[in-house]
């Protein structure tokens, strides 16, 4: 390309999200706009397997792009790992456990191969002079026995992984594909590393060969355009990610989507509902972030967090169930399982002479699923998105709108089977769907204390349920724009993100000093630009462990959808009032305070809450009571010590410079937190201390 036509060009991020049914991709341009969207049947019995979706879907967006767009990052979501442990696509995997050779039984009781996993099992002592050739002897069994991975787990690897990477080289010099418990998590408990790392080794070969064919696919096309993939606690990394820790990607694209309300449409407080045609995902988000936990997968508790994704076998394509003359349930399978089309979807003419059946859709089902059969025996299903086809609940060019004389004529047959009107019939569906979803989404609201925020909604089906559970909620419900593809658009506008523990059992400055560094080197080896990093810290006394979490752009991501000074003022205001005024900014962040009046005792009490906003005006920190020192570093930090002098405890310190926020959450110790701040302020400028209470 020449310096003319690349001045002129117009960089693009493409976002592909591969799930069950579809393969979805956008192409959005520097500020988010949507440029092309592409549709193709998820490819699972390609050759290539999925990849050949995606091969699909960003030919099809090319061909819809402008000639100036010169496509710049590919992200994706996918389904991948979770359907692999589902369908029981997973190796036969060889667990290498370490240790003493004191500790023998104890380790080999507590590495045991998690049920339903196929599994070898062999120990080998770490204090043994021949521990390499061992090792190679366990290897050598394995290559006989056909393992396909190897899964490597040390006793007190936190503290020392050194012979637990040894092993992990000797075992991929000889061919295995490996996962190392000390990767997965840096948290004491040697059973739930050696589960975590099991797991991730049970779908490394698969996941190794979608990511081979994935990368060839992208760069048949783009041939020197970055793949990122999206993992399941929202952020994004380098593909190799996905060849070596693919058990982060589980709920990719769920988190995908939630990404995509927070990155694209600003969303900060609220519950998000996705409702596809099977399943409904529901997460949460607070503050700008995803509510996240640790993961069980097939039973098993690993080390790994990623969004709190809460998933009900009903949606919009869900099969009625009927018990005598009422609604006995709604799904959990669907029109998609069943291989029926949407009655709402086809023609009024070919529903001519129709009638109400009950089925069985899968072997083993009970035959209590309503349909309509026509009288040469074609079956089509009864959805809830036929019923709010009936009822003109979908608006015409909505995703889900259909045909509203079919949709009509499907309600009022189910209505004469149950001796009711169409719209009570309608009704009822909508009803009887929305009940299993309002319990699930109450839970949430209970647990992330969020009494009153919007439901969000997205995918395609979201504005057949999402109105119904949001006034059983007594809540606002707010569809996102463009809600089929957001996943996608929450691929593609993903962010890296780096999440590591240690267990420990004080607080160590120099801990989370390394700590800090190893996430941010590890982002920034994913393809995060340096200038884009934040590394939080968080300390938990009671669980006895530090967490540290990195989070940066892409090179290209971080120009993209920047908020001006007005436009950051207004996000503030949202959150701490219109009172809320800027003291202090960076080149990424700035700082609001806001004045506050409590009664306490029937006394007034001011207090100033603070926000932390970054450059797109997502929150990174937020109290509310807090002081603000500004200065130079020695004037702020006198000003500390003042605050500090007596106590015993140190509050929550956060400290902003020019080009960092560093948070001192889990530094609890008067003497170390300013010893560390002094230590990692001492070159900055004008600096802001922000002390809660």
């Amino acid at each position: 390309m020449t310096l003319e036509a690349a001045a002129s060009s117009l960089p693009v991020r493409i976002g592909i999200d591969v799930g069950g049914t579809f393969t979805k991709g956008v192409a959005l341009d520097p500020a988010g706009r949507l440029l092309a969207v592409s549709h193709v049947p998820t490819t699972h019995r390609h050759e290539h397997g999925v990849a050949g979706g995606v091969l699909l879907a960003l030919r099809a967006l090319l061909r819809d792009l402008p000639e100036e767009a010169s496509p710049a990052l590919v992200a994706h979501s996918t389904t991948q790992a979770t359907n692999a442990l589902l369908e029981g696509d997973t190796a036969l995997v060889g667990i290498l456990a370490l240790g003493e050779a004191r500790d023998e039984r104890r380790i080999q009781n507590v590495t045991r191969p998690p049920a339903g996993l196929r599994a070898l099992q062999a120990f080998v002592a770490t204090d043994t002079p021949d521990f390499d050739a061992r090792v190679q002897r366990v290897l050598e069994g394995w290559c006989d026995q056909q393992v396909g991975a190897v899964a490597v787990s040390q006793a007190f690897g936190v503290d020392d992984a050194g012979f637990e990477r040894q092993a992990g080289e000797l075992a991929r010099a000889a061919g295995f594909p490996v996962s190392l418990g000390s990767d997965l998590s840096g948290a004491y408990g040697l059973e739930m590393r050696t589960l975590s790392a099991t797991v991730n080794a049970s779908i490394l070969p698969t996941m190794v060969r979608t990511a081979g064919h994935v990368r060839e696919a992208v760069r048949e096309l783009l041939p020197d355009v970055p793949l990122l993939i999206v993992r399941g606690d929202g952020g994004a990394a380098d593909l190799r990610a996905f060849e070596e820790t693919p058990l982060h990607t589980v709920v990719s694209g769920p988190a995908a989507s939630l990404g995509g309300a927070i990155l694209a449409h600003g969303v900060m407080d609220g519950v998000f509902f996705e409702v596809g045609g099977t399943s409904t995902n529901i997460g949460v988000i607070k503050d700008g972030q995803p509510a996240l936990k640790y993961m069980t997968v097939m039973d098993v508790p690993t080390g790994l967090r990623a969004a709190d994704i809460r998933i009900a076998g009903v949606a919009g394509g869900s099969l009625v169930r009927l018990r005598g003359r009422r609604i006995e349930d709604v799904g959990p399978r669907s029109a998609h399982i069943a291989g029926l089309a949407y009655s709402s979807f086809t023609p009024v003419d070919r529903l001519a002479g129709a009638r109400v059946e009950l089925i069985a859709p899968s072997p083993g089902d009970p035959a209590d699923y309503a349909v309509l059969a026509t009288p040469d025996g074609t079956r089509f299903a009864i959805t809830p998105t036929c019923a709010a086809n009936a009822l003109g609940a979908i608006p015409e060019g909505g995703y889900a709108h259909a045909q509203p004389e079919s949709a009509r004529l499907a309600l009022t047959l189910l209505g004469q089977h149950l001796g009711a009107s169409m719209e009570a019939a309608a009704q009822a569906v909508l009803e009887a769907s929305a009940e299993k979803l309002t319990q699930t989404v109450q839970g949430l609201v209970r647990e992330y204390g969020l009494r009153g925020t919007p439901l969000y909604g997205g995918g395609g089906a979201a504005s057949v349920l999402g109105p119904v559970v949001a006034r059983r909620l007594k809540v606002p419900f707010v569809p996102i724009p463009h809600s089929d593809v957001i996943s996608s658009i929450g691929a593609a506008l993903a962010v890296i993100r780096v999440e590591r523990e240690r267990s420990v059992t004080r607080q160590d400055p120099t801990v989370a000093d390394l700590l800090e560094r190893e996430v941010g080197d590890e982002a920034v080896r994913l393809g995060a630009d340096p200038a884009s990093l934040r590394v939080e810290t968080e300390y938990s006394a009671r669980e006895g462990r530090l967490r540290a979490v990195a989070t940066g752009a892409h090179p290209l991501s971080a120009r993209t959808r920047p908020l001006d000074a007005d436009e950051l003022q207004q996000q503030a205001r949202q959150v701490l009032g219109d009172q809320a005024q800027r003291v202090f900014g960076g080149q990424h962040h700035t700082l609001f305070v806001a004045p506050r009046v409590r009664r306490v005792l029937l006394r007034r009490v001011e207090q100033h809450a603070a926000l932390v906003l970054d450059g797109r005006g997502v929150r990174l920190l937020r109290f509310e009571d807090a002081k603000v020192l500004t200065g130079r570093p020695h004037e702020a930090l006198e000003q500390l010590r003042a605050l500090l002098a007596g106590r015993a405890v140190a509050p929550h310190v956060a400290a902003l410079t020019a080009s960092r926020l560093r948070d001192y959450a889990h530094l609890h110790d008067p003497a170390l937190l300013l010893r560390q701040l002094t230590e990692n302020l001492r070159l900055e400028g004008e600096i802001a201390l922000i002390v809660e209470g």
